[in-house]
């Protein structure tokens, strides 16, 4: 009786769900890879990088200036951005990088793809996901476990570990597959004999690191076309697309071709045409978000799309680059300082100065991995025509924050105990609230400050409050145990900042009282 009234309810709650869904926005998170604030010219006149897409969609949507990835590395932010927790909440305290030791993702934690397709979306992952996974003992070869399609994603085309690390493949839907010229898509190697032709040592006898950008865009193109063939704008799709740009080895297309992904000689060209191969990338990430926006107005879809932009941390250390003040000292990467310059290695190229990002005309201090703001300050854009007003945001935000916001945004309820560490900004994005979100915040390092103790690593602790009208930023540096931060009993502020007035953190504050305060509020904040 019960079965039969399900069978009999099930095409009034199908038509509530798609009237539901025509009403909300596709929603694509593109996330670039070791690219910094001030990659991007909006939010960098000296950059020496044109990215004219970029600019357009952060002169016409909110342009945060105050965003941090969740880490100031890859794998953990990644985990962070989808899960909207911080990243101990995962597997391993400091993310998970092996893409057979077991997902970071925590049986019963849901990802934002599992939140929208239990709200009517259709989901897909394109690119490196850095979150682990397992092979399959028993069953296809080839097949991973714990990927994207098993946390959520309806569809994926997957780099287990991005381009700089074994295994040099892609994996459709969690399966071995091989790009084919002929076909111009990708196949699966169901068995070991099928795949020795083809894959040996962990790498595909075709892979191509430069080819790598327009097999994605490719694919994700053909996604959305198959999409609107089947659903015209009656249900909304989530791409998430995490994009190689930006991280080693510094591989850009000669030209980029998403008809003809493995023709490198035709197409728009991105090699060559900025300061050096790793602005050549960040250059290749403003054409892919110039296709999709293409194909989406083809598809009439532009105008009911809500695009996120952003980086998993800050600039990479880069090629070339110089600093005019090294008065700091790093125990890994040497000396540093003041402004950053990458020299241009091409004839009329121009330099590209302070990738790491500058706040009112002050370089930020330091690059991916430190706790200070280039490693982990980064540009985050949301746009969405006609229903974000533009302008650019100062206040605190973290890249976990896109999952209760999201939420928000489509007035969906997130239960106590998924997305633990996200704030809703909602508000702030559609009507322009001034409301202030977030008073105090926590960003991960990989290693620690004034410190060769390897046990430990670096958390940048904020506090914001509102003083005469204006947001204050505080700023603690605490050292505490690397592999169980959730322990902070024996942690230790080593530096105290005042962001609003030192965004360049170049003086630190002796303030005992404020930073007894900000240590015990950083240890209470579980």
């Amino acid at each position: 009786m019960v079965r039969n009234l399900c069978v009999l309810l099930l095409p009034i709650l199908w038509s509530c769900t798609a009237t539901i869904a025509a009403d909300r926005p596709n929603i694509i998170v593109f996330m670039v890879d070791d690219v910094g604030l001030g990659d991007i010219r909006a939010f960098n006149s000296q950059g020496g990088i044109p990215t004219p897409v970029l600019d357009d969609l952060a002169n016409n949507g909110v342009r945060f200036l105050n965003a941090h990835s969740s880490a100031s590395v890859c794998a953990p932010t990644r985990y962070a951005l989808l899960t909207g927790n911080r990243v101990y909440r995962g597997r391993n305290a400091m993310g998970s990088w092996n893409p057979y030791g077991g997902s970071h993702i925590r049986q019963g934690q849901n990802t934002i793809a599992d939140m929208l397709s239990q709200h009517g979306y259709a989901t897909a992952f394109f690119g490196k996901s850095h979150l682990g996974g397992a092979k399959t003992q028993n069953g296809k070869y080839g097949q991973l476990r714990q990927g994207p399609i098993d946390h959520g994603f309806d569809y994926s085309l997957t780099l287990p570990s991005g381009i700089q690390a074994k295994p040099y493949a892609f994996f459709r839907n969690d399966r071995l597959s091989r790009w084919d010229d002929d076909k111009k898509d990708f196949v699966h190697l169901d068995s070991k004999v099928e795949a020795s032709r083809f894959f040996k040592n962990e790498k595909m006898d075709n892979w191509s690191t430069e080819t790598v950008g327009p097999l994605l865009m490719h694919d994700a193109l053909n996604f959305i076309d198959r999409h609107h063939t089947m659903h015209k704008a009656k249900k909304p799709f989530f791409i998430h697309f995490c994009s190689q740009a930006g991280h080693t080895p510094y591989a850009p297309p000669e030209r980029f071709n998403v008809n003809d992904p493995m023709n490198t000689k035709e197409g728009i060209p991105i090699k060559g045409q900025t300061t050096n191969k790793r602005t050549d990338m960040v250059h290749e990430a403003d054409v892919a978000v110039g296709l999709f926006k293409k194909k989406l107005v083809e598809h009439q879809l532009w105008d009911n799309t809500l695009l996120i932009f952003t980086s998993d941390n800050g600039v990479a250390k880069g090629i070339n680059s110089t600093w005019s003040n090294p008065i700091y000292h790093d125990s890994k990467d040497g000396h540093y300082g003041g402004v950053r310059t990458e020299k241009a290695m091409v004839n009329g190229g121009s330099d590209h100065i302070n990738g790491q990002g500058v706040i009112d005309g002050v370089p930020l201090r330091g690059k991916k991995g430190y706790c200070y703001e280039g490693g982990h300050r980064v540009p985050l854009i949301f746009h969405w025509p006609a229903r974000i007003p533009a302008r650019p945001v100062g206040q605190l935000i973290a890249l976990h924050d896109i999952y209760r916001t999201l939420a928000g945004m489509l007035t969906i309820q997130v239960p106590g105990e998924q997305a633990m560490d996200s704030a809703d900004f909602s508000k702030v994005i559609l009507s322009g609230s001034n409301d202030l979100i977030r008073k105090e915040l926590m960003i991960q390092a990989n290693r620690p400050t004034n410190s060769k103790d390897k046990r430990q690593n670096s958390w940048s602790f904020y506090s914001a409050k509102r003083h005469n009208g204006k947001v204050v930023i505080w700023k603690a540096i605490i050292n505490n145990n690397r592999n169980a931060p959730q322990k902070r009993k024996a942690a230790t502020l080593t530096e105290l900042y005042n962001l609003t007035a030192d965004p360049g953190e170049s003086k630190p504050i002796s303030d005992t009282k404020r930073s007894k305060r900000m240590l015990a509020e950083y240890k209470d904040d579980l």
